[in-house]
């Protein structure tokens, strides 16, 4: 019973913050896509009067949101899980005018879902104290709050497709890991490339044509259905039509050779991957040195999530436009790094476990204040020399430092209960095998060896997790 306790208790805690915090006034990226599904929730046609939109009256990049149909109308040009998603929630709440609530709600239980999943592909492995940890982190402390949970963006769909494809992979689910594979497309066409380097690099380390065989055929009708959707929306079977094939083109003519570009990603001021995610520094280093004793496919999720990095920086520039807080190009790679940086925490240096919490507290820290007050951007021909959040604290220093005080307060609060004796034996009761002691005196829990090729959990094992490194 407390085995399904725990993460029903977690999923609905994230359901309910996320929902609580959704963007009532989104991107235009984000309420174009409410606004379609919302018209074929409400009368069936693929094919709003956009002139019903006042949002897109007078827009000076109007034609960012809108294609041409090929019998010649304006449509809402957006990837087709993006609008598809959120058509349910359109379908029963059938509000009377243009509303992003109920694709806000869409983002919330989709992003909700995700992390729950990432709890359930960490649980047997180590844990569930260690496991609640990795989940909040990656819940709380990246923009999978501010921006996959906050509205309908394509990131919603691809974090639900990165993290449903590690969960079937550690399974040796095949079919499962091409269908999440497809909710990858669906988010984001050319996010299929993590799909095919975990498919195909399993594949390939296994031994196994048929892994291959298996994702790709899964994943290849979920591209052919997507090209279904287009040819109903847009009068086209190019899966491509919800974009502007001239925008990628261009990507490619002005970034493919660009090395500020390919910089902005980790490095600029508001959109750098480094400034909101210290975390990497602390974690990263021992996923390095350990990586032969992780799973294979986590290793491959993160060829994957580099690879995916490397296309966008060529496709597109590194600030991915105005209106959302945090990085958000970069997400993808942050998701598919994260199974990996938390298999590898038990092996933690004692310094790297010194930084742990400050670190993770200042990350939650960072994020909460953007996901929370929906306000707080920076124009991207700034995000080079500024950040949101600096900006937040020199400008409206009185709105900002009781949304900080309460995010580290809550945090703390949360480290401290996991640390309590009482909370601690509640959850380690919750655990399928009996703590391993490497420590005297302190419990803790080993991580699994990693999945043999037959693809199923290998049971844990006494004296699986070495001893932590004595010194830095």
């Amino acid at each position: 019973m407390r085995r399904r306790l725990v993460p029903t208790l977690l999923f609905l805690a994230l359901a309910g913050l996320y929902a609580l915090t959704t963007n009532p006034d989104p991107s235009p990226d984000a309420w174009t896509a409410d606004f379609a599904a919302r018209h074929i929730a409400m009368t069936g046609d693929p094919v709003p009067d956009i002139g019903d939109f006042p949002l897109l009256d007078d827009n000076v990049i109007r034609e960012t949101w809108i294609v041409e149909t090929a019998d010649g109308r304006e449509a809402v040009g957006r990837a087709p899980g993006v609008i598809a998603a959120s058509v349910p929630a359109y379908a029963v709440a059938r509000p009377a005018a243009v509303s992003p609530l109920p694709g806000a709600l869409t983002a919330a239980l989709l992003t909700a879902t995700a992390v729950l999943l990432f709890f359930l592909l960490l649980r047997d492995r180590l844990g569930t104290r260690r496991s609640l940890v990795a989940a909040g982190l990656l819940g709380l402390a990246t923009p999978v709050w501010s921006v996959a949970a906050d509205a309908v963006w394509p990131h919603t769909l691809t974090t639900l497709g990165i993290v449903g494809t590690a969960w079937a992979a550690d399974r040796g689910r095949w079919w499962l890991v091409g269908v999440f594979g497809g909710v990858l497309l669906w988010g984001r066409l050319h996010a299929a490339v993590i799909c095919a380097v975990v498919g195909l690099g399993l594949a390939w380390s296994r031994g196994r044509p048929g892994v291959a065989w298996r994702v790709g055929t899964a994943a290849a009708a979920a591209l052919a259905l997507s090209a279904c959707w287009t040819r109903w929306m847009y009068g086209s079977w190019d899966p491509s039509s919800g974009y502007r094939a001239s925008d990628f083109t261009s990507g490619v003519a002005g970034h493919a050779l660009d090395p500020l570009n390919h910089l902005g990603f980790l490095v600029s001021a508001d959109r750098g991957l480094l400034w909101w995610c210290p975390m990497l520094l602390v974690l990263g280093p021992t996923a390095w040195r350990h990586r032969a004793g992780l799973p294979d496919w986590s290793r491959w999720l993160a060829a994957a999530g580099a690879s995916y990095l490397l296309g966008q920086a060529v496709l597109n520039r590194f600030s991915g436009g105005d209106h959302f807080y945090g990085y958000r190009t970069s997400l993808e790679l942050v998701v598919c790094l994260s199974p990996a940086l938390a298999l590898a925490s038990p092996h933690l240096s004692l310094r790297a476990k010194r930084w742990f919490v400050p670190v993770a507290v200042l990350q939650v820290a960072l994020v909460a204040p953007g996901a929370v007050s929906d306000d707080m951007y920076v124009p991207v021909r700034d995000v080079w020399w500024r950040n949101a959040f600096l900006d937040a604290l020199v400008l409206r220093p009185g709105e900002l430092l009781p949304l900080v005080a309460a995010t580290m307060a809550a945090a703390l609060l949360a480290v401290r209960l996991l640390h309590t004796g009482r909370v601690a034996r509640w959850l380690d009761g919750a655990d399928p095998w009996p703590p391993v002691r490497t420590v005297p005196g302190v419990e803790v829990r080993g991580c699994a060896p990693p999945s043999p090729s037959g693809g199923r959990l290998a049971a844990p094992r006494r004296g699986s997790r070495p001893p932590a490194r004595r010194s830095g």
